[in-house]
């Protein structure tokens, strides 16, 4: 398994870049910043995104993506025509009234039909796998003030846990707890300790909170633990406390990260 941090950030500065994982070169985990790092025809070979969520740091690139596919098939490319977005019922519906809505920006769900579209929807369920080029994907509720899954990702007998944004939870640590061969968990740590009161508003994390999550996690300190969704503005206050917490295997991602599991 292939993990390419595209961006990694909760803030868009110069030189940050907003959520986005690549799975093995086709799947995107959220779809912040792909069309910023990648060359077109390094878009070209993405068939899924598996969306955690409709908050804009989540979803921006899904329109430009939509864009690029469309000018590829004008261009006669008959390969990868369409781009399948995996995620809740409510979230396509946001996305849908919301951003892809003629308005916003043009409805790729249509374009250039609905039996041919760019974008196809596909329905998702918390616990219920689903999967995609060879990978095992389910779907995990988390806790945000929108409707928000993380995702288990397995691939030929390793598995990963994304968190997605999510204040302080449970179920993903039960799961995460009963893999048998978990290579690493990316979780959310939005803010710094200072900013407790607006993390547990927003349904984010900060290093303290990360420290009683990880009382729920019986492999601290043997699994790697990568930290993301991080404001660029209060990074280094957020680099401080993260290793005040002493904890082994847990760091900071950064946008050069790449990981073969």
């Amino acid at each position: 398994m292939r993990i390419k941090i595209l961006g990694c950030y909760g803030g868009q500065l110069v030189g940050f870049r907003l959520t986005s994982f690549l799975v093995n070169d086709s799947i995107l985990l959220d779809a912040g910043s792909p069309t910023e790092t990648l060359s077109l025809e390094e878009q070209h070979g993405i068939r899924h995104i598996c969306l955690s969520h409709t908050h804009l740091d989540h979803i921006k690139d899904i329109a430009f993506l939509a864009d690029n596919r469309s000018l590829k098939r004008l261009g006669g490319n008959k390969a990868n025509r369409t781009i399948n977005v995996h995620s809740l019922a409510p979230n396509h519906e946001t996305l849908c009234s919301d951003f892809l809505n003629d308005h916003i920006w043009p409805d790729f769900t249509a374009i250039p039909s609905r039996e041919d579209a760019i974008i196809k929807l596909h329905n998702i369920e918390p616990e219920v796998p689903f999967e995609i080029d060879g990978v095992r994907i389910t779907p995990i509720a988390v806790n945000h003030p929108v409707p928000c899954t993380g995702f288990l990702i397995d691939f030929e007998g390793k598995q990963l846990i994304y968190s997605a944004d999510t204040g302080s939870t449970d179920r993903i640590w039960e799961i995460a707890n009963a893999q048998p061969n978990l290579k690493a968990v990316i979780l959310d740590c939005s803010f710094p300790n200072a900013y407790q009161k607006l993390a547990d508003i927003s349904g984010h994390q900060t290093p303290q909170g990360i420290k009683l999550e990880l009382q729920k996690f019986d492999a601290v300190g043997r699994v790697p633990i990568y930290l993301y969704h991080m404001k660029p503005e209060t990074l280094n206050v957020i680099a401080a406390e993260v290793e005040e917490l002493n904890i082994p295997h847990l760091r900071m991602l950064t946008q050069v990260d790449e990981f073969l599991f």
